[in-house]
């Protein structure tokens, strides 16, 4: 029997629709196939929150660089709870990630329930539980490290922290030893214990995560009855933050004395503050007045925005623009000429509009440049400094090169400010970094803060003051003297 016109076309269409299809989903299967196999992603969400954080994957690199073995043991969460399917697609994410950022880190998601002989063979006996091995070194990480309540109530959320508990872990792995980093007390300095907008809590936490602790120094107390002040044996740095009294000559000798056999030191104080004898001895001076600079972090009048200079320190900040802030700021002066067994660096600096102020008239509240008085710069706000042993300098023979960081500003560190700059933590850390001689972990710490701010020049503040106060309202007058004359038109 004859088909008609009108089946045979139908069958066409059909048919033809049919093969496309197929094409199509063959296509998708091999788009599938060889994004699976060369796991292509990408990551549309805001800040790039589902990728792996600069610091973790510089730690993977240094992780894999002999090449041994890094298994990460991932156990489920308890079923039947209502956050039970977030935990265990938050950990599963977490170990796709590694397993694609590393050649050498192996990943396994385990069910507690149904392989309990695996929990006991590892000593594990909790929901939600992390094992990073390397080795015979083994980091254990329990649910609560890993996964944090917020708010409370309706607004009450679970916040997943597998990241920064895995880079805990990576650090620990990466370190044979806990170092210690000393900070100086006894002359009102800033306080590692303090939890305050003055204290030093949350350096503290994000270094005691990085493996290093942070632990206080008080030369009179804390040493031997009969013995002279001197820093500890295990001193991996020595930390003096803001001190508002000078130091004894004991204390003097001790400072030289430890800087003399290879140790570090990082020197922080505000404008006006004593400075260790080191600091003369080194040539570096700090001139009597404030660091300014048109270009300040808004609204805030005495935090100039520093730019970074070329020592590593800074680097991926540089090359991220990732702002530090800095807050009333002492300038560093490092002389052109030093003997040659010290060499200078600059790590933080003001732009070419920057300028020491020594007082003198207010614009509206802020410092202008006066000439007659005040320093022009660019001004120093950090420099580092590598003292080489020998060559009749500071640092005795066969020792390690000593390193020096001295910056006019202590604030940076504290609580008060961490969390307002996105560069902060990594700059802080870095710092502990660079001091320690772990110039190989140099890199971006967690991600930028959502906070935004404003770096306006003071043409910026003017051009706002006038749009806010003449602009709006001459447009608002003109909006209204157009609907009174469209209405009296009518």
């Amino acid at each position: 029997m004859a088909l008609s016109r009108q089946w045979r076309r139908r069958l066409a269409y059909g048919g033809n629709a049919t093969l496309v299809t197929g094409l199509v989903l063959a296509l998708l299967g091999v788009i599938y196939g060889v994004a699976d196999r060369n796991r292509a992603r990408w990551d549309l969400s805001s800040d790039s929150a589902n990728q792996l954080q600069p610091d973790t994957l510089k730690k993977l690199e240094l992780l894999a660089a002999d090449g041994q073995e890094v298994e990460v043991i991932a156990f489920s969460s308890q079923e039947g709870k209502a956050d039970t399917f977030f935990r265990d697609r938050a950990m599963k994410d977490l170990l796709a990630e590694l397993d694609v950022h590393s050649a050498t880190v192996k990943t396994r998601f385990v069910d507690f329930d149904r392989e309990r002989l695996t929990a006991e063979s590892l000593g594990v006996t909790e929901y939600g539980h992390l094992v990073v091995r390397r080795g015979e070194q083994r980091v254990d990480l329990k649910a609560r490290e890993i996964f944090r309540n917020q708010g409370t109530g309706a607004e009450r959320s679970l916040e997943f922290l597998g990241e920064s508990a895995f880079s805990r872990a990576a650090a620990q792995l990466l370190s044979n030893r806990r170092k210690v980093i000393y900070t100086l007390r006894g002359h009102g300095e800033l306080d590692p214990d303090e939890r305050g907008p003055g204290g030093l809590s949350e350096l503290k936490s994000l270094l005691d995560q990085e493996n290093y602790e942070l632990k206080p120094l008080d030369f009179f107390f804390d040493r031997e009855r009969t013995g002279a002040p001197t820093v500890p044996q295990d001193a991996a740095a020595l930390l003096i933050a803001r001190p508002k009294a000078a130091l004894t000559d004991a204390e003097e000798d001790a400072l030289i004395t430890y800087v003399a056999s290879g140790g570090a030191v990082g020197i922080f104080w505000d404008p006006g503050a004593p400075l260790p004898d080191l600091v003369e001895r080194l040539g570096v001076t700090s001139p009597e007045g404030v660091v300014m600079d048109k270009l300040r972090v808004f609204p805030y009048n005495d935090r100039p925005v520093p730019t970074y200079g070329g020592h590593g320190m800074v680097e991926d900040l540089r090359e991220e623009r990732i702002v530090t802030v800095v807050a009333h700021v002492a300038p560093v002066r490092v002389p052109e000429e030093l003997p040659p067994w010290i060499t200078p660096s600059t790590v933080l600096r003001t732009s070419r509009d920057g300028w020491i102020d020594r007082g003198g008239v207010l614009d509206k509240g802020a410092a202008v440049y006066e000439p007659e008085i005040d320093l022009i710069g660019p001004v120093d706000m950090a420099v580092a400094l590598e003292l080489s042993p020998g060559q009749g300098g500071l640092v005795n023979e066969g020792k390690r090169v000593s390193r020096v960081l001295l910056m006019g500003d202590a604030d940076a560190l504290s609580n008060m400010i961490m969390g307002e700059g996105p560069g902060n933590p990594s700059f802080a850390v870095n710092a502990a970094r660079w001091l320690t001689w772990d110039d190989a972990r140099l890199a971006v710490v967690g991600r930028p803060t959502r906070v935004r701010r404003l770096a306006l020049t003071e043409e910026d503040q003017g051009r706002i003051r006038w749009l806010v106060l003449g602009l709006l309202p001459a447009l608002s007058i003109l909006a209204g003297g157009a609907v009174w004359a469209n209405r009296r038109g009518q």
